[in-house]
């Protein structure tokens, strides 16, 4: 199995969403870690890029098996735009609400078609493929901003917490801490904005309006609307004419 198969942000497979959410927490925490918590100066390459090394495998471990839920999914939060408009373009909403069926009844009719497509020798299996990887765009999407909004909100606390520190005479704080190293305390102030740039970036890309979606969004909603459209040409033909 391919894990890299696809773009930055177009894993094919659940292990590449999970492969790709790894190496992102990983990487954007270890920048914040070494810029703000803990002093690797790499003077021997030998000795030190392990120790660089272990806190990357860390915070990837921790992505990997403590944020590998699927909010869009199973949340029942309607406090999110996201999940509110994810959630509203699943085939099975649409099934219940317009043919009149129960909840339990309209889910469990579109899972048996979707069992019958996830068959690689099924005809419609393609629609099974492109439904699993525009529902993975959408999620890491939406990991990412969390993870971007978050890691730049401490990156500027850590930012002040040093600033202030810093003025406090009576602490012997190491160099490291302090603001009199220009390159450093540089990378500390244009962390958070190229953190919180990505974020806007992400989003504004990437918007879940009802009307003009746009990004991941707007190809979730387009398969979506292929597949409903396949329903009512097949599946509900047969239910309108019981």
């Amino acid at each position: 199995m391919n894990w890299l198969a696809g773009g930055l942000l177009t894993p094919r497979k659940e292990g590449g969403l999970r492969l790709r959410k790894g190496l992102y927490v990983g990487l954007l925490g270890l920048a914040f870690l070494l810029l703000y918590v803990v002093d690797l100066a790499v003077d021997d390459w030998v000795a030190d890029i392990p120790r660089m090394l272990l806190p990357l495998l860390a915070l990837s471990a921790v992505s990997l098996l403590l944020l590998s839920e699927d909010p869009l999914q199973y949340s029942r939060s309607a406090g999110s735009r996201h999940i509110s408009f994810f959630q509203s373009q699943f085939p099975r909403v649409y099934i219940q609400q317009q043919y009149n069926l129960t909840a339990p009844e309209a889910r469990q009719r579109w899972l048996t078609v979707l069992r019958q497509w996830r068959d690689e020798n099924h005809p419609n299996h393609f629609y099974f493929t492109a439904l699993l990887r525009r529902r993975l765009e959408c999620r890491l999407v939406f990991y990412l901003q969390r993870v971007l909004v978050w890691l730049s909100f401490l990156s500027f606390v850590a930012l002040v917490v040093l600033a202030v520190l810093s003025e406090v005479e009576a602490l012997d704080l190491p160099r490291f801490y302090s603001l009199d190293n220009t390159a450093l305390t540089m990378a500390r102030i244009i962390l958070p904005f190229v953190l919180l740039g990505l974020y806007v970036y992400l989003r504004v890309a990437n918007r879940p309006d009802r009307d003009n979606p746009t990004g991941v969004w707007l190809r979730w909603k387009e398969i979506n609307d292929q597949l409903k459209d396949w329903w009512d040409r097949n599946e509900g033909t047969l239910l309108r004419n019981q």
